[in-house]
């Protein structure tokens, strides 16, 4: 008998009969694996396949980031796109992810750089490529933003709020980042009872250059060194504390800016991110490998 381990090292050498071309993109330190499956469906199916995304995000064994970002055919828009965190686990968005897609998508030439509506698990979605060369997307209006919510505060934290743009989000201010044992406080928050299915956890603080964030990330299960969906999240509680206005800039845990700003659109107020989207190298999956249990 094949045990479930066994059964899964062996569907992944079944779907690895061929190459997987693939694309390593970086948002501000947050890192994905691209795979172009708009024109091939048996490519789409290994893509999609969680055992397939684990072991290519796995940063000993495989190609090493925290998601997996699959473009697929879309009856109405240039293409879709389809989000799965390290441990294979979809989600509906990813915001330095959707960076990095706009990025992708300029550079491969399938859509108008100066401005381009594609498919999400989130809805449509509008990207483009700033003057300076930078992609900027806007996001769809919160389904859930809530200035305060019963947890109680770890010492050195100031308040908490919660927003959910299609991925939830809770928000701690702290008097400093630094202080912060993310190692103990990320999973304690993450999975506190409050959140049905747990969130993920972004602590901002303000600092003599500005405001500055930290992300414990649901799905990759530690800390990421850049969150876009977290900072509109941060962006958006700090706006409804009256700290902010309608553009926020948030230094990352890489040194990188992300800007989220407010603006006015056709549907209304709504929030757009902009950041690096960086395209790092293109390759192979050639073996996934035995990878430890």
């Amino acid at each position: 008998m094949v045990g479930a381990d066994g059964a899964a090292l062996m569907t992944q050498a079944a779907l690895l009969r061929q190459p997987v071309p693939f694309t390593k993109l970086t948002g501000s330190g947050n890192d994905f694996v691209f795979v172009d499956a708009r024109t091939d469906a048996a490519l789409e199916a290994v893509a999609m396949d969680p055992s397939v995304i684990a072991a290519a995000c796995d940063r000993r064994f495989g190609i090493g980031a925290d998601g997996v970002v699959v473009l697929r055919p879309d009856p109405t828009h240039p293409f879709r796109i389809r989000y799965f965190n390290a441990d294979g686990t979809q989600a509906n968005l990813c915001g330095n992810a959707t960076l990095c897609t706009v990025r992708l998508a300029t550079h491969l030439g399938i859509v108008d750089p100066a401005g381009f509506r594609f498919g999400s698990d989130a809805g449509e979605l509008r990207g483009w490529l700033r003057p300076d060369g930078q992609p900027e997307v806007d996001l769809n209006p919160f389904d859930r933003l809530e200035p305060a919510i019963g947890i109680p505060l770890a010492p050195g934290e100031r308040r908490m709020g919660f927003g959910f743009p299609t991925v939830p989000h809770l928000v701690v201010e702290v008097d400093d980042l630094d202080a912060v044992d993310i190692a103990i406080r990320g999973p304690a928050l993450r999975h506190d009872p409050t959140f049905e299915r747990g969130t993920n956890v972004n602590w901002v603080a303000r600092t003599p250059t500005g405001w500055a964030m930290r992300t414990f990330e649901r799905g990759v299960e530690g800390e990421t060194l850049a969150c876009a969906s977290g900072a509109t999240t941060c962006a958006a509680v700090l706006r409804a504390w009256g700290v902010t206005g309608d553009e926020t800039r948030f230094r990352t845990r890489s040194g990188r800016t992300l800007t989220i700003r407010y603006r006015q659109t056709q549907q209304g107020e709504v929030p757009s991110i902009s950041g690096e989207g960086r395209i790092v190298f293109t390759g192979s999956l050639l073996d996934l490998g035995e990878r430890p249990a």
